[in-house]
């Protein structure tokens, strides 16, 4: 489940799968830099490939609606 919180000029993402958690944080002006922390988060956490193009896709699509 993907979650995206904006604060003003910071966002946060939050992908749950089961017990594991991938989160990034980071400025929307580097958007980015935070997406790439966010797939590296998700990889180490070990989420398949799948899941990490779905959780960027929903990502984009949300910062874009805002």
């Amino acid at each position: 489940m993907l979650r995206v919180e904006r604060q003003g000029p910071i966002v946060r993402l939050v992908y749950e799968g089961g017990e594991r958690e991938a989160v990034a944080i980071g400025p929307l002006s580097d958007l980015p830099t935070v997406l790439g922390l966010f797939v590296a988060q998700m990889a180490r956490e070990g989420f398949t490939a799948d899941d990490i193009c779905t959780a960027l896709r929903k990502a984009l699509e949300e910062l874009g609606k805002k």
